[in-house]
C-alpha cells in the first residue's frame, strides 16, 4: 500500500471515530466553538426549498421517533477557530434558526446553543450585516408582519430594513433576511410550537454528525459532493475551484500548501465581488457560471493564442464540459502552473466586468451599449480589451467602441446572413489584442468592410444599405412582427437615450415592447368624441389607416414586463410611463385621436433615419432628418 492509500485509509478510519453528536463536535464546556467561514466559500445561498425542509425535518424528528442525522462536516483548525471547508450552509442556517429562537424564548441554560450566535462568522463582506440583522431583529419582524413567501419583500425593502445607508447588499444577505422570515412565520403560523424551541434545539444538537479536522489544506481538495442531501449542489465553479486545488495538492511539492491557499485566496476574492458582477451588469444579471464559461473561451490560464483555441470549451457547454475541459489541460500541460494561472486570470475577469466596465462606462456610455447589443461577445471582447497593457486612451477608445457596436449592429443585419455556413469568426478578429488597441481597431474595421465571409459579404456595408432599402417598409410599418425585430429594440433604446430618456435599466432585464396606441385598441372608440362622432365609412376608413401602422417602429416603447401589465389598453393620452423623458412625456400628443397615424409615422421616420444615419447607413444622396447624435454619447 502506498503512502497516499495509508494516508486515505487513516483519515477514514478518523472521520469513523469522530462520529458523534452535532454538540460534542461544535461546543466544549457548555459554549459553542469558535467558528468561521473562509471567504473562498459560497456566501449563503440556502433558499426557501431548503429552509422549509429543515423545517419539516424538524417537526418530523418530535413525531416520528429515528435517528436525526445532520450531515458531514470539514473543517480545518486554525488556531484558535476552525474554518469550514464543507457544511456551512447548515451552520449558518442552524445559527439563523437559533436567533429566531432566541426572539421567542431569550433564555436558553440547557445546552448553552444560543452562544453559537456570537461564536459564529460568516464571509467577511457579510459579517457586520449579519450583526446588524442580529440587533435588529425584532425590527425586522415587526416591519414584515404581513410577510409572504409568494411576494417575498424587494431588496430596497431588505435593504432598509437592514441598512439603508449600506453601500453594498448581497443576495446572500437577503437569503439571510428571507430565512429569518421564514422562520418567523412558521412560529406566527405554528408550523413550529414556541413551547418545542426547547426540543428543536435539543434535536439539532443530539443530532448525529461526522467531522474530519485537520490541520492542512489536504481535506479543503476533496469537497466534490454535498455529503447533506438537503443541500444546494455544488456550483460549476466549485467543482472547478476543488478540481484545481486538488490537483494542486496531489501533484505538488514543498509548495503545495501555499499553492493551494493561493487558489484559495483567488477564490475568495471572485466571491466577494459576485454580488457587484450581478448589480453592475448591463444586460441581465451576469453570473459566475456564465462569466467562467466566458473566460474559459478567450482568456483561460492567459495562454490562448490562436483563433482555434478561442472556439473551445463552446460557448453552450455543459458543466461536466467545462470541468472536463479544465481537467484536460491540467493533465497536457503544467497543471500546477496552469492552476494558478488560472485563478488569477478568473479573478481578473471577475474584476473587470464587475469594477473596470462600469468604470468604463461612466466616460462613454457605449461600454455598455454594447454590452447591451451583445453581452456574450461584447463580454469576451472586453476580457481581452481590459487586458491591454495600458488602457486605450480616450479617441483611440472612443473609436474602438463605434466600429465594434457598428460591426455588431451590422454583421448579421442583412437577408444573406441566415444562408451562410461558418458566419461569424470572432476568434480571428480576438486574435488581434496581441498587437494592442491599434491593431484591435484594424482588424475590426476589416471585418467592417467585408464581413466574415468576405466570398460573400463583401462591402458589407452596402449589402446592409440595401437591405434597409428594401425592406425599410417593413421596419416603419411593422417593426413589432419583423424578423429584425431585435435590431428595431436596440434602435429605439438608442434613439430614445438620443432624446434625453434614461432607460438603461429597462434593458437589464426581459424587454417588453409596449405599444404606445394598444393593439386592441377600438373599444377606445366609445371613450373618444372624435371617434365616436364618425359615420360609418370615415370609421372604417380611419381603423383601416391605424391598422396599417399600429405595429410600426414608431408605435413602440421599451418598458419592464411589470410596467407593461400596468399599463395595460389605456387610451395613450391616459397612460403614465416610469421614464419621465424622451417620448415616454409626450403621451399628451396623443390626445387628439385624428392624429394617430401620422403621429406613428413621424416617429417612426425619425427612429429609422435616426438608424441610418447613426450607422451610416443611408444611401448616398438620401435626406434623412436631422438628428443630434452628440446625445447618444
Amino acid at each position: 500500500m502506498n503512502t497516499q492509500s495509508q494516508s486515505l485509509l487513516s483519515d477514514a478510519r478518523e472521520e469513523k471515530e469522530k462520529q458523534s453528536t452535532f454538540q460534542s463536535i461544535f461546543f466544549s464546556n457548555g459554549s459553542a466553538r469558535s467558528v468561521r467561514v473562509p471567504d473562498y466559500q459560497r456566501a449563503y445561498s440556502w433558499k426557501p426549498t431548503q429552509i422549509n425542509l429543515f423545517i419539516q425535518d424538524l417537526n418530523k424528528h418530535l413525531t416520528v421517533d429515528r435517528t436525526y442525522y445532520f450531515g458531514h462536516f470539514i473543517a480545518e483548525d486554525i488556531q484558535d477557530c476552525w474554518e469550514v471547508v464543507d457544511g456551512q450552509q447548515r451552520l449558518t442556517t442552524f445559527v439563523l434558526f437559533l436567533m429566531v429562537c432566541q426572539h421567542h424564548l431569550p433564555s436558553d441554560t440547557d445546552t448553552g446553543a444560543y452562544s453559537m450566535i456570537q461564536q459564529f462568522s460568516t464571509v467577511s463582506y457579510d459579517r457586520e450585516a449579519l450583526k446588524t440583522i442580529t440587533e435588529k431583529l425584532g425590527t425586522l419582524f415587526e416591519q414584515n408582519k404581513d410577510f409572504n413567501e409568494q411576494k417575498p419583500p424587494s431588496d430596497e425593502q431588505m435593504r432598509a430594513c437592514l441598512d439603508p445607508e449600506a453601500k453594498t447588499f448581497t443576495r446572500s444577505q437577503g437569503r439571510m433576511l428571507m430565512a429569518l422570515l421564514l422562520f418567523n412565520q412558521a412560529f406566527e403560523k405554528e408550523k413550529l410550537k414556541r413551547d418545542n424551541i426547547g426540543a428543536y434545539i435539543q434535536a439539532i444538537m443530539k443530532a448525529h454528525c461526522s467531522l474530519h479536522l485537520t490541520q492542512s489544506k489536504a481535506v479543503a481538495v476533496n469537497v466534490f459532493e454535498m455529503h447533506n442531501t438537503r443541500g444546494v449542489p455544488l456550483t460549476t465553479l466549485e467543482k472547478v475551484k476543488a478540481t484545481l486545488m486538488k490537483f494542486v495538492y496531489d501533484h505538488g511539492d514543498s509548495k503545495r500548501e501555499s499553492n493551494v491557499k493561493e487558489i484559495q485566496s483567488a477564490f475568495g476574492e471572485i466571491y466577494s465581488m459576485e454580488e457587484r458582477l450581478a448589480a453592475k451588469s448591463f444586460r441581465w444579471k451576469m453570473t459566475l457560471e456564465k462569466l467562467l464559461c466566458l473566460h474559459l473561451r478567450v482568456v483561460d490560464d492567459g495562454n490562448k493564442k490562436t483563433a482555434n483555441d478561442l472556439r473551445v470549451p463552446a460557448s453552450n457547454a455543459s458543466s461536466e464540459a467545462l470541468v472536463e475541459y479544465v481537467d484536460s489541460k491540467l493533465n497536457r500541460i503544467d497543471g500546477v502552473k496552469y492552476a494558478l494561472d488560472f485563478a488569477n486570470e478568473l479573478k481578473e475577469s471577475v474584476r473587470i466586468v464587475s469594477e473596470t466596465l462600469p468604470a468604463w462606462d461612466k466616460n462613454n456610455n457605449l461600454v455598455g451599449d454594447v454590452m447591451i447589443l451583445d453581452p456574450d461577445w461584447s463580454c469576451q471582447f472586453f476580457l481581452l480589451l481590459c487586458r491591454l497593457s495600458s488602457e486605450p486612451d480616450k479617441p483611440m477608445l472612443e473609436a474602438i467602441l463605434k466600429a465594434w457596436e457598428k460591426l455588431l449592429f451590422t454583421r448579421d443585419f442583412h437577408g444573406k446572413y441566415h444562408g451562410l455556413t461558418y458566419r461569424d469568426d470572432f476568434q480571428s478578429l480576438f486574435t488581434a489584442y496581441t498587437t494592442g488597441a491599434e491593431g484591435m481597431l484594424s482588424k475590426i474595421n476589416e471585418y467592417l468592410t467585408d464581413g466574415f465571409r468576405p466570398d460573400k459579404t463583401k462591402h458589407l456595408q452596402s449589402i446592409v444599405r440595401e437591405h434597409l432599402k428594401q425592406y425599410g417598409d417593413d421596419a416603419t410599418n411593422n417593426a413589432y412582427h419583423w424578423s429584425w425585430r431585435g435590431k428595431m429594440i436596440y434602435t429605439i433604446y438608442k434613439y430614445e437615450t438620443s432624446e434625453g430618456a434614461n432607460i438603461r435599466d429597462v434593458m437589464k432585464g426581459p424587454i417588453t415592447v409596449e405599444h404606445i396606441l394598444p393593439q386592441n385598441w377600438e373599444w377606445i372608440k366609445n371613450e373618444d368624441t372624435n371617434l365616436s362622432g364618425k359615420n360609418d365609412p370615415d370609421w372604417e376608413s380611419f381603423r383601416e389607416e391605424i391598422s396599417k401602422c399600429i405595429n410600426g417602429i414608431g408605435n413602440l416603447l421599451l418598458v419592464t414586463q411589470s410596467e407593461n401589465a400596468s399599463l395595460g389598453n389605456k387610451h395613450p393620452k391616459g397612460k403614465k410611463y416610469k421614464c419621465k423623458s424622451g417620448t415616454y412625456a409626450r403621451t399628451p400628443e396623443w390626445e387628439c385621436s385624428n392624429n394617430w397615424s401620422d403621429l406613428i409615422r413621424d416617429r417612426g421616420t425619425k427612429i429609422f433615419d435616426y438608424m441610418r444615419e447613426y450607422f451610416s447607413l443611408a444611401p448616398e444622396g438620401t435626406q434623412v432628418a436631422s438628428t443630434d447624435m452628440t446625445k447618444t454619447q
